[in-house]
């Protein structure tokens, strides 16, 4: 019997797929959530303390500049009611030199002493002037 040219056909036989790189895949994507999640609870403190300080400072900068406009405001108010300054525009705002006449004072006692009412003259409305 000659069996030298038989050769058996195995077409029908499947090649087993290796499903072994689906564990290292699994692996890794395991690793790097894990050093991802580890490095999330190192950085984010920190993260959200240097994102703090940063707004200290934004705020600090804001409340110098307030206060240094805040003393620029109050000093430009006492210059302009300073008695130096409404001592040489009365005529123009209309007032009248107060004199010592017209000015009460306190006793050692605390009581108030007014002097006696004398009456002003009276004065012309500059605004009544052009008409």
């Amino acid at each position: 019997m000659n069996v030298g040219g038989y050769r058996p056909s195995n077409s029908w036989l499947r090649r087993q797929l290796d499903t072994s790189w689906h564990r290292w895949v699994a692996l890794c994507f395991a690793g790097a959530a894990a050093v991802s999640v580890v490095m999330a609870a190192f950085i984010a403190p920190r993260q959200a303390t240097l994102r703090m300080e940063y707004e200290i400072a934004q705020l600090s900068h804001s409340v110098d500049h307030l206060e240094g406009e805040q003393r620029r405001l109050l000093l430009e108010r006492e210059a302009l009611t300073s008695p130096a300054l409404l001592a040489t525009q009365l005529d123009t705002l209309g007032l009248v030199q107060v004199g010592p006449d017209r000015v009460g004072r306190l006793t050692p006692t605390g009581d108030l002493v007014l002097p006696k009412p004398t009456p002003t003259p009276a004065r012309p409305n500059p605004a009544r002037r052009g008409r």
